[in-house]
């Protein structure tokens, strides 16, 4: 009898651990990766443009469907398909300065490797759920920036462990998960990847179904099929937000001259060989099988991540949700791992207290990062944010057109400059894009003919830049201002 009575409180004990205590440490741990490389984290000169979409829509009180930032594409069509996020953004950045943008990050990415853990717990058990998170975030560390698609990693993983966990069930994915599809496609893009994969496990389903079944499982997903792309419409940008991944993958030329963009390059040790070789070790050494269909799905979520480096996140973040429930069933009982809880009202009470003290806990840590990080002077580098170039611009009378590297292109939306060019290669388009990388070079003599072209009257790019060396000999420009950052040239006689 007291035998019993001492193992449930440790029975209790174990549950909680593995309920609890593993995704938090998780969580824990990427948090304060966020807030140690808090620097790192705003190395991107888009983080500045969609702030200053933020501001714009927040001070309108509209969406941006016509350019207003650029002067090259001024008023032409646009898709601000993240406006939700750079509505944050600036919300966030406007009260809390940049500790409080980096500690939205930070807790973002948090919740989501959170989640993560505690999804994978479910069938794997703490430990081994804490091991497949760490693997997770070792392929989106490389991406990881104050940027909208980290706000949208906690839906990715809700949603894509709801999908899954549903079809490791038998059952068709509750209709729960629809907000989660409204908010994240007015988040992040990535909502395409999330409506893919569902399609394909619901065809999993079908197939693996016997005969006589297929027609009841066709009709138990297509519900939830139809309803979640239905969803995408409750965006401004209506059927367009659909729409425009399948434009980006026709920019050729963007997609092979953008870096986050690009093939894999294992010229350098990049996480992704580690998973390939792990992966093939299972297999070989170990004797690990998986479902055909799951293993079709990680080879075209592996065939995503060596075509765009970007796609690495997705393959981190779902590949151990697909194979999480077939790895446990060849695995043996997993060390901590989450039994049923029997729901009880002193259970429910405990856990709503602890509920509401975890929230009182993430509110004075995010005030406290945001404060710390924001009192000690935390800001963008030069290298994407060239203060003191533009600030020597401003009393010199440089209020003409700009040519400006694309890095650059941010900062300057930022402070209310028109740019010639910035990060948002969905609006300029591959023809233009093309054109100014030409120039940019120096490259057939296409630079002359672009400043002219634009009346520009100003130049900002980087020292390393071959326009710079250019216009250091180009008649009619003279170089004004330089550092280790950025140099300025200004035209010496008015453009044609």
């Amino acid at each position: 009898m007291q035998s019993r009575l001492v193992s449930a409180p440790n029975s209790r004990m174990s549950d909680l651990i593995g309920a609890w205590l593993a995704p938090l440490m998780v969580g824990l741990g990427v948090y304060c990766v966020a807030v140690a490389g808090a620097h790192a984290l705003l190395n991107d000169g888009d983080t500045l443009s969609h702030i200053a979409i933020g501001r714009w829509i927040i001070a309108h009180r509209a969406i941006p469907f016509y350019d207003p930032f650029s002067f090259t594409a001024h008023g032409r069509t646009w898709v601000p398909h993240e406006w939700l996020s750079e509505v944050i953004f600036a919300f966030i950045y406007g009260r809390f300065g940049w500790g409080g943008v980096i500690a939205a990050t930070g807790l973002a990415s948090a919740a989501a490797f959170a989640l993560l853990t505690r999804a994978l717990a479910q069938t794997l058990g703490a430990r081994r759920a804490a091991i497949g998170a760490v693997a997770a975030f070792s392929l989106v560390e490389a991406h990881f920036l104050a940027r909208p698609h980290v706000l949208a990693w906690p839906l990715l993983v809700v949603w894509m462990a709801g999908v899954i966990g549903a079809r490791d069930r038998g059952r068709a994915p509750p209709l729960a998960l629809l907000p989660v599809m409204i908010l994240w496609c007015n988040l992040h893009g990535g909502f395409v990847v999330g409506l893919l994969l569902a399609a394909v496990l619901a065809l999993e389903a079908m197939v693996q179904a016997p005969r006589g079944a297929r027609y009841r499982t066709a009709a138990k997903w297509s519900p939830f099929l139809v309803l979640a792309g239905l969803s995408t419409l409750a965006s401004p940008n209506g059927i367009d937000v659909l729409l425009l991944p399948f434009k980006m993958f026709r920019m050729n030329f963007a997609l092979s001259s953008i870096s986050e963009w690009r093939a894999a390059d294992f010229a350098r040790l990049d996480p992704l060989e580690l998973w390939i070789a792990l992966a093939i070790l299972s297999g070989l050494a170990l004797g690990i099988r998986l479902p055909l269909s799951r293993v079709l799905m990680l080879l075209l979520l592996l065939w995503m991540a060596l075509t765009h480096v970007r796609n690495e996140e997705l393959l981190g973040i779902i590949a151990p949700l697909l194979i999480a429930a077939p790895l446990a069933a060849q695995l043996s009982p997993p060390a901590g791992g989450v039994s049923p809880i029997r729901a009880s009202r002193h259970r429910i009470s405990s856990a709503l207290l602890g509920i509401a003290a975890l929230a009182t806990l993430i509110v004075f840590g995010f005030f406290v990062t945001a404060w710390a990080l924001d009192r000690g002077g935390l800001a963008p580098r030069q290298d994407v944010a060239p203060v003191a170039a533009v600030e020597a611009a401003g009393p010199a009378g440089f209020d003409g057109h700009v040519f400006n590297s694309v890095r650059f292109g941010g900062y300057l939306m930022f402070r209310g400059i028109p740019t010639f060019v910035d990060g948002r290669a969905d609006l300029f388009g591959d023809a233009f894009l093309e054109r100014y990388v030409t120039a940019s070079n120096a490259v057939g003599g296409l630079l002359p003919v672009l400043l002219d072209e634009y009346a520009v009257t100003w130049t900002l790019l980087e020292p390393a830049s071959p326009a710079v060396s250019l216009l250091d000999h180009l008649p009619g420009w003279k170089r004004v201002y330089a550092d280790r950052y950025a140099v300025i040239h200004r035209r010496a006689l008015p453009a044609s």
